[in-house]
């Protein structure tokens, strides 16, 4: 029979959670201290993100395994790694429980989030635990850019050609939103092989991602309805658009890069790369072109967390 966390103890979940983790070299001080002591190379750039998940806002304990909601709590900070051009590297994990929660719950919520770590190697090195009225989890983590500068939002120019990875809309009836691959190996791809100028991943729905990259930027975008990649499960154009939770990349490169990114014989287990649009100046704002060449505002709308 499984304990309760008030049977359990804070400390006694700790040891748990600290015997069901394994970390590599770098790490000469893991779980257990005041704070997690990394050896780091010399002279690289450190990336550093954050993301969290609220019960009753990010998802519903009665829709999703507790595996499914820790594996997305790691997911959505490596998908952030992801979008900068890196590669991720050691995270911490704070959770807080209600007090009524089962241990093999909590035990199955940090497997989710180890199932992703051990899969892009991330170290778990720390965190925190507390009292909650709903389930929160935080995670903060670290990455590493090698020997590439990190892809921020702000260097798309005018001329680009706008790409997509994999297929937008339809996330929630998929699944996707739980059980989605973070775009690390696309993002290596590209920024090993072409000059990517930005990059960002889609988590709030292209219609409102793309106005934070060209926010970022200071330039304009043309959309090309037809060439949005829409999921098999997304009802209508519209869900493609601002549903949201896609967590694929959204990137620019020249023209020139482009072709190239095209006509590239790319590995097979990467996902697609579908050019959308252009970037333009930014007196032109942000449009959706129509198949009849009609143009309309591309209106900023996707999730928002204090509108939504």
């Amino acid at each position: 029979m499984s304990k309760s966390l008030h049977t359990l103890g804070e400390f006694g979940l700790i040891d748990e959670i600290k015997k069901m983790t394994r970390t590599d070299a770098s790490v000469l001080l893991g779980i257990g201290d005041d704070a997690a002591v990394l050896a780091f190379a010399a002279g690289g750039k450190i990336l550093f993100t954050t993301d969290m998940l609220i019960e009753g806002r990010h998802f519903c304990r009665s829709q999703a395994s507790g595996f499914e909601i820790g594996r997305k709590a790691m997911a959505v900070n490596v998908s952030d790694i992801a979008a900068m051009g890196g590669m991720p590297t050691h995270a911490v994990v704070s959770v807080g429980l209600p007090k009524d929660l089962n241990v093999k719950y909590v035990k199955r919520l940090y497997a989710g989030i180890q199932d992703v770590a051990r899969r892009f190697r991330v170290n778990i090195v720390g965190g925190d635990t507390n009292a909650s009225d709903k389930l929160v989890i935080a995670i903060a983590l670290l990455g590493t850019c090698g020997k590439h500068p990190p892809v921020t939002r702000s260097g798309a120019q005018a001329g680009d050609v706008i790409f997509v990875s994999g297929d937008l809309g339809g996330s929630y009836a998929s699944k996707k939103h739980l059980n989605f691959t973070p775009r690390i190996a696309e993002a290596q791809y590209l920024v090993k092989n072409y000059k990517i100028n930005s990059m960002m991943d889609l988590s709030d729905g292209l219609s409102s991602d793309i106005y934070r990259l060209t926010k970022a930027s200071h330039v304009g975008a043309a959309i090309l309805q037809e060439a949005i990649p829409v999921s098999a499960k997304a009802k209508h154009l519209d869900a493609a658009l601002s549903e949201g939770e896609d967590f694929e990349l959204l990137f620019t490169l020249s023209s020139k890069e482009a072709a190239r990114l095209t006509l590239a014989d790319k590995p097979k287990i990467l996902a697609t790369f579908c050019p959308i649009g252009k970037v333009m100046p930014q007196k032109y704002g942000v449009q959706l072109i129509k198949s009849d060449g009609q143009r309309k505002v591309l209106f900023e709308k996707g999730h928002d967390h204090f509108r939504g």
